[in-house]
């Protein structure tokens, strides 16, 4: 019984090298379409007619993990770049400078929409003082029907000497950096196309866009239970982080190099326990909320279970009622 499961279990491993190694031929980035889809359809079928003639387990099983490596040393022949034609609203990178406890953010987002996909590009300076950022918020965006698949964002506050109806607020976005006339996919995410990047910008940009124009998708905030302090020192890891990608560029993936652990990363210190990094919500972004709450991350009122927070924090619909407006961030939070 146990030599049949082991058995099971290599033949498991084969089949999902297999498809891995599929996958990846059909989304080489140097290849031209047509020639991709050839070579995918070779593979597919070629090599599982070369393997059956064989007549041998041991050969068939040699044969695909040859060809599973040459496949993957083959994608190695791409390599993360800054340097490409992008899509209008990544042509440019943020970038963070800190002067005498001055923050100063070139490059920062901030674009007006009539639509999700008309809008006017506008990347502005921001300076703040480091000290007066003083909350945090977890944002959650479901654009598909699957639970597992989102978008995940943080919301940084920055109050100073204001008035709290007068806070100011700033996302910061880890996600891939497109190409010109290059759409996201989830799978295509795997294969080493995408290059990773930090967008920073208005809540009424990267809030607005996700709930006000996309009415499809579902939008929750969720306040983090985080010090002043703790909130200082993890903006000025993201600011780190965002230095050593200009120079040293990485390839997003959808479950391993994503916005949800990429988040996590900069996070962990925040969490009273120690986060277990085999959590596979770690790399599903759509439960990173039950993630954190569970983590003690979030703020939860009185008790309330993660059902009622989470009914609580979704902010989709109050967009959609007040607009992108001057307020919008306040409205957002209005409950």
């Amino acid at each position: 019984m146990l030599k049949i499961c082991f058995q099971g279990l290599v033949w498991l491993c084969v089949l999902l090298s297999f498809l891995w190694a599929a996958g990846a031929i059909y989304f080489f980035p140097w290849l031209p379409g047509w020639m991709r889809l050839l070579c995918c359809g070779f593979y597919v079928i070629g090599l599982p007619i070369l393997i059956w003639r064989s007549k041998d387990r041991k050969k068939g099983r040699a044969i695909l993990a040859g060809s599973t490596l040459v496949v993957y040393l083959l994608t190695l022949l791409t390599a993360p770049s800054n340097d490409r034609i992008w899509a209008r609203d990544q042509e440019r990178i943020a970038s963070v400078e800190i002067n005498d406890g001055m923050i100063t953010i070139d490059n920062f987002r901030n674009f007006h929409y009539r639509s999700a996909s008309d809008f006017d590009v506008n990347f502005e300076k921001r300076t703040f003082q480091l000290t007066d950022l003083d909350s945090l918020d977890l944002i959650v965006q479901k654009f598909t029907a699957s639970e597992g698949l989102a978008h995940v964002m943080l919301s940084f506050g920055v109050s100073g000497d204001l008035p709290l109806s007068e806070r100011q607020y700033f996302c910061l976005s880890v996600e891939v950096r497109r190409e010109e006339g290059e759409l996201y996919s989830p799978l295509k995410g795997v294969y080493r196309n995408y290059e990773l990047t930090h967008v920073i910008g208005d809540e009424r940009d990267l809030i607005g866009v996700r709930t006000v124009h996309r009415p499809d998708d579902r939008v929750w905030m969720y306040k983090l239970n985080a010090t002043p302090l703790q909130i200082q020192q993890l903006f000025l890891r993201f600011t780190k982080r965002i230095e050593s990608l200009e120079t040293a560029p990485e390839f997003y993936h959808t479950f391993l190099n994503n916005c949800a652990n990429g988040i996590t990363r900069q996070t962990y210190e925040l969490t009273p326990e120690p986060i277990n990094w085999l959590d596979p919500r770690i790399v599903l972004p759509g439960y990173s909320g039950e993630f954190a709450f569970e983590n003690g991350l979030i703020d939860s009122p009185d008790g309330q279970s993660f059902e009622q927070t989470k009914r609580a924090a979704r902010i989709d619909f109050r967009a959609r009622e007040t607009g992108i407006t001057e307020d919008f961030s306040a409205a957002i939070r209005r409950r």
